[in-house]
């Protein structure tokens, strides 16, 4: 897991090519493309953050359902 510095966003490498990576959010997703030196290892505080937000917007989801 890395943060995309420039765009705030956590995402897992996909993949390198060309001197860019391909991220993908962890919950799935669209992927974008950053150069490494945009991104940073994630920390915990970061992948907590990420979780939150799942938990968080599955809840609005099953709401709107209900």
């Amino acid at each position: 897991m890395v943060v995309d510095v420039r765009r705030n966003r956590v995402g897992e490498v996909m993949a390198s090519a060309g001197g860019r990576l391909a991220l993908r959010p962890p919950a799935g997703g669209r992927e974008w493309e950053a150069f490494p030196c945009e991104v940073r290892p994630a920390t915990a505080s970061d992948e907590l953050r990420v979780k939150v937000t799942e938990v968080n917007d599955r809840g609005r989801r099953e709401r709107g359902m209900a």
